[in-house]
């Protein structure tokens, strides 16, 4: 029945010379079918754990995966040892942060922030333009906030949110750049070497202890807050898990996997899962034709369906679709015509109207597409298209963060710490997918999802401070 409902969809269409009932039943069809393509039970929500699982093994062994599970070569530590300053380095774009933490026996007694913009000679010349402007600003930073600072070696943690292949806890080599970087002399080379190099240059004490992923700094974060988070999740402009696991687990790391029952902050990469072949997904053709259009296709299939950067784009384009068989008003499909045109925050915020006659989303329809749509039929196709994306975006996001608590076969209490713009600012996310973990794990489940909002650049200066206590 659900393959003949999908069917319909691709066929279905309201003709002008349709009578009223006939136009009332073949949109009744029209969202069964969008209903039935992005809803899932509990007992797919659990296929998808498991064949994530099954993917995890993979990984963790060095097997083919779409998941990566990669090392971070951190082991869980006691965080009432924290206690000095510590400093973090967060270059995810073309802006960095510098941030200064102050601990003691693990709690932060005290943080600053200080961002930079990095010019365009330092984006398109060498390593030594880039790294030098770096290590300049962290030297700036110290002078500013802290001149005690320049009289001792600091521990900093590196989060470099590029693509890296991480060896140690202090070295990672850049495989290619993205988001605009085009500096000369850094690809294929170990870019904590790099900066600890510059740091030497401007006669600065900084030890670069630790290369950083941001969702393992965001669950560290967080951990030192409560001791019972396990996963930690990014579900934002992108989407990322990672979790603790046995050392000896990592059987495709001899180094990592001889730590044995110490624990270790493993980066899924998860964004990725099932990409190869989509066994589990529930892919539509709006997924297919976001792929395709996509400078990554075939890669990133779980990111595409749950993440900020495509939801908006997931909901515009079945909007289209309905307009263009008519089951929405025709204006639509042209003032939606355009790739990107609906952004993530309005479905979101569409998707939960509950005023009187829809005026929310009709208001917020005509202040982007700039048509007025007066049905009440209309609006309500339009809020429960734009609810349907947000509901499969929390239900994919709940199986993966289940996932990692179900291979580690953990009992009792859990915290899943999440940071991201989808979890944090899309209305009823955040409960509809506690709803849905509840669902996947059972009535015994006693696990809570919370929010860790900005944990990864305090993250890292807390991974810094348990390195530099390891050593």
């Amino acid at each position: 029945m659900s393959r003949r409902l999908n069917n319909i969809l691709e066929h279905i269409s309201i003709q002008g010379n349709d009578g009223e009932t006939v136009r009332a039943v073949k949109r009744d069809v029209a969202m069964a079918a969008l209903t039935n393509q992005f809803t899932m039970s509990v007992e797919s929500m659990r296929q998808i754990m498991t064949y994530l699982l099954y993917e995890m093994v993979e990984g963790l062994e060095g097997r083919e995966s779409t998941v990566r599970m990669l090392p971070s070569y951190v082991y869980k530590a006691d965080p009432k040892r924290a206690t000095g300053v510590f400093y973090a380095l967060d270059l995810g774009g073309t802006n960095f942060r510098v941030l200064r933490v102050a601990c003691k026996e693990g709690a932060v007694v005290d943080s600053s922030t200080s961002a930079f913009k990095i010019p365009k000679y330092a984006l398109e010349g060498n390593a030594t333009d880039l790294f030098d402007f770096i290590a300049s600003n962290v030297k700036k930073t110290m002078e500013t906030r802290a001149p005690e600072d320049l009289n001792r070696t600091v521990p900093l943690g590196f989060t470099f949110s590029f693509p890296v292949e991480q060896t140690k806890v202090n070295r990672g080599v850049l495989i290619r750049w993205t988001k605009g970087f085009s500096t000369k002399g850094v690809q294929g080379n170990d870019v904590i070497a790099l900066l600890q190099a510059a740091f030497g240059r401007v006669s600065l004490k900084v030890n670069v202890v630790a290369l950083c992923n941001d969702t393992v700094a965001t669950m560290i974060s967080h951990y030192f807050k409560d001791p019972e988070v396990q996963v930690g999740v990014i579900i934002g402009t992108g989407s990322n898990a990672c979790y603790f696991e046995t050392a000896s687990a990592v059987t495709k790391d001899p180094a990592v996997a001889a730590r044995g029952s110490a624990l270790t902050p493993i980066n899924m990469e998860s964004g990725n899962f099932d990409s190869k072949y989509r066994f589990v997904l529930p892919t539509t053709k709006f997924d297919l034709d976001i792929d395709d259009a996509s400078l990554n296709k075939g890669q990133q299939a779980l990111e595409k369906m749950i993440s900020g950067m495509y939801l908006g784009e997931i909901a515009r384009r079945v909007i289209v679709h309905l307009s263009s068989i008519n089951c929405l008003p025709a204006a639509l499909q042209t003032a939606l015509g355009n790739r990107g045109s609906f952004e993530s925050r309005f479905a979101g915020m569409i998707s939960a109207d509950r005023m009187p006659g829809l005026q929310f989303t009709r208001s917020t329809i005509q202040k982007v597409c700039g048509v007025d749509v007066q049905s009440i039929e209309d609006l309500r196709i339009i809020r429960d298209v734009c609810r349907l994306v947000r509901g499969r975006a929390a239900q994919l996001s709940a199986s993966f963060c289940c996932a990692p608590l179900v291979k580690t076969q953990t009992q009792g209490r859990a915290t899943i710490a999440i940071d991201g713009s989808v979890f944090e600012k899309i209305p009823s996310f955040r409960r509809v997918l506690q709803d849905n973990i509840n669902r996947i794990l059972g009535p015994e489940c006693d696990v809570r999802a919370v929010l860790a909002k900005g944990g990864s650049g305090v993250g890292a200066a807390l991974i810094s401070a348990i390195v530099a206590d390891g050593k």
